[in-house]
């Protein structure tokens, strides 16, 4: 089953989490990771050299770029659960890029995403 891994378990494996980097090694090579989470991870980069080490990952991960299908996936999410659930941009981006994959999304962001009915979520326990 193929995964969607979200902005904060890479963090996690970014800050040497064992537990992450022991669950995401478990996943093999069946994840990819959405362009959102690259621009997330920039934004959140404290220096050069992390901004660095994240275009390594980018580049070892090609992430899946923006289409008109997830922005109009995003826009129906917004519409439903913006204002009932607080679902917020990139997050409804991540989630309809998941919803368009068809793809199992990792996060431990429960909160953010369970809402989404339609969407596979996967929550690690590390």
């Amino acid at each position: 089953m193929p995964y969607l891994v979200d902005t904060d378990v890479l963090i996690d494996v970014s800050r040497n989490n064992e537990g992450a980097i022991s669950f995401l090694d478990q996943l093999d090579d069946s994840w990819s990771v959405s362009i959102i989470t690259a621009l997330e991870l920039v934004v959140g980069a404290r220096n050069k050299k992390e901004v660095s080490e994240i275009d390594q990952l980018v580049a070892s991960y090609s992430p899946i770029p923006l289409t008109t299908e997830i922005g109009n996936s995003a826009y129906s999410l917004l519409r439903l659960f913006a204002k009932s659930h607080g679902l917020r941009v990139f997050d409804s981006l991540i989630a309809a890029t998941a919803l368009e994959e068809d793809l199992t999304l990792v996060s431990r962001n429960k909160k953010h995403f369970e809402m989404i009915p339609a969407l596979k979520l996967l929550v690690p326990s590390f």
